[in-house]
């Protein structure tokens, strides 16, 4: 996968620096941000071919509201989109945060618990760029001659 893009999005900076290095070992280039904010102002300076998005950073919805802003602007709708969280977890004191959330079609192409092992999320990354799957909320390329 040279040459492909990743951001990756976490306010765990150790996490977030052992990901970029071993996405980087595999030949991907990563950007990285630490709060949705800063998520939105990589995407203005460079457009990734895939993010990974964790859920609560800033505030405890952050990563929902970026990834559903994401897929609802047409210029990165198309952006496949990983998250990985921990914020199933929360879900018992936090349930009247998250509820609203959960009844909505999830922005996102694969879900991952934390903590993910990295070969994992390396494979669910590599079939992502590799056009394995469509991400979700995201409609078929025009030209696709399966539409």
């Amino acid at each position: 996968m040279k040459g492909k893009s990743i951001l990756l999005v976490d306010d765990d900076r150790d996490l977030v620096q052992t990901t970029k290095a071993f996405m980087e070992a595999r030949g991907y280039t990563v950007a990285t941000a630490h709060s949705g904010v800063e998520a939105l102002d990589e995407l203005k300076r460079e457009r990734p071919d895939l993010m990974v998005l964790d859920i609560m950073m800033d505030y405890d919805t952050d990563g929902f509201n970026l990834a559903f802003a994401l897929k609802n602007d047409p210029e990165t709708e198309r952006i496949p989109l990983i998250i990985v969280s921990g914020f199933t977890k929360e879900l018992d004191t936090k349930t009247h945060i998250f509820e609203p959330m959960m009844y909505r079609d999830w922005p996102a192409a694969r879900f991952f618990e934390k903590p993910v092992k990295l070969g994992v999320l390396a494979d669910a990354v590599a079939e992502l760029l590799a056009g394995a799957e469509v991400p979700v909320g995201a409609a078929p390329p025009v030209d696709d001659p399966q539409v």
